[in-house]
C-alpha cells in the first residue's frame, strides 16, 4: 500500500483507527464525499482511487482503518444513488439476486475468515456485558432501589433499569410476580409518578381517573385536559370512554 506522502494533504496519511460505530458513521456522513485517509482527498467513491493511486485493495484499506468489511467505500450521495438503481432493477426484473453461501463456506473451511474490526468487537463486548447482567443475583435491597430511582427521577421501570448496577426490568417484574408485597409497592410507585409517565406505560392511577372526571365535569375540552396532564388529547379521549 502506497501512501503517496508527497501529494498528501497536511495531516495525512491518518495514523489512527476507528474504534466505535459513531466514529464510523461520522466518517461516512460527509455530504460532500468520502475522504481518503491516506492522502486527504475527497471523492464520490474511493474504489478506483485506492487501486490506482495507492495500489491498495478495498479490504486492505478497511483493515488499516477499522472500517466495516461490507461497507461500500463511497459517499452517502453515491450510496443512495446506487441503492436506488439496484432497487429499481430488482423491481423491474432486470436483476435477480441469488443467495449463494458457497464462497462463505469455502472461506470458513480454509480458516480465512476475517477478524472483527475494533468497533464490532466493542459492540459484541457491550452485548456480552448485558447478558452477564442477567446472571447476577440481586437482593431485595436492589429491587427496592429500583423503586427509589423511579420516584426520585420520575421515570418508568424500563428507564430506571437501564442503570447497569440495577436489575433488568424483566427481573423486577418476575420478582414482583413472586412477591405480592413488592408487587404492591411497584404498583404504588407507578401510581405516584407524573401522569405523562403513567401514560407512557399505560398504567394509570385511580387518582388520574378522579382528576380526569373532575376536569371533564368542568367542561374542559380534551386538548386542555391533555395539556394540564402532559399527555395527548387522544389518550384523554380513550381514558374518558372508560369512565363514562
Amino acid at each position: 500500500m502506497k501512501a503517496n506522502e508527497k501529494s498528501a494533504l497536511p495531516g495525512f496519511p491518518w495514523k489512527g483507527k476507528f474504534t466505535t460505530k459513531d466514529e464510523i458513521d461520522q466518517y461516512f456522513s460527509n455530504p460532500i464525499g468520502i475522504q481518503c485517509l491516506l492522502c486527504g482527498c475527497v471523492y464520490g467513491s474511493l474504489n478506483g482511487h485506492l487501486q490506482i493511486i495507492h495500489e491498495s485493495s478495498h479490504d486492505e484499506y478497511r483493515s488499516l482503518y477499522g472500517l466495516p468489511w461490507r461497507k461500500g467505500l463511497v459517499s452517502r450521495k453515491v450510496s443512495k444513488r446506487l441503492s436506488s438503481k439496484l432497487t429499481n432493477r430488482i423491481k423491474n426484473g432486470s436483476f435477480k439476486p441469488k443467495p449463494d453461501n458457497k464462497a462463505c463456506v469455502e472461506m470458513i473451511r480454509s480458516g480465512a475468515m476475517r477478524k472483527d474490526q475494533p468497533y464490532l468487537s466493542r459492540i459484541k463486548s457491550e452485548k456480552a456485558k448485558g447478558l452477564c447482567k442477567k446472571n447476577i443475583r440481586h437482593t431485595r435491597e436492589d429491587y427496592e432501589k429500583v423503586l427509589s430511582v423511579m420516584l426520585k427521577n420520575k421515570i418508568a421501570l424500563r428507564e430506571a433499569c437501564m442503570d447497569e448496577n440495577l436489575p433488568a426490568s424483566s427481573r423486577v417484574l418476575g420478582y414482583a410476580e413472586s412477591n405480592p408485597g413488592f408487587r404492591k409497592k411497584l404498583i404504588d410507585t407507578y401510581y405516584a409518578l407524573p401522569y405523562d409517565v403513567q401514560a407512557r406505560t399505560g398504567m394509570f392511577s385511580p387518582q388520574f381517573y378522579k382528576d380526569l372526571k373532575r376536569l371533564k365535569a368542568k367542561g374542559l375540552p380534551n386538548t386542555e385536559i391533555g395539556r394540564q396532564f402532559g399527555i395527548s388529547y387522544k389518550t384523554v379521549k380513550i381514558r374518558i370512554k372508560r369512565i363514562l
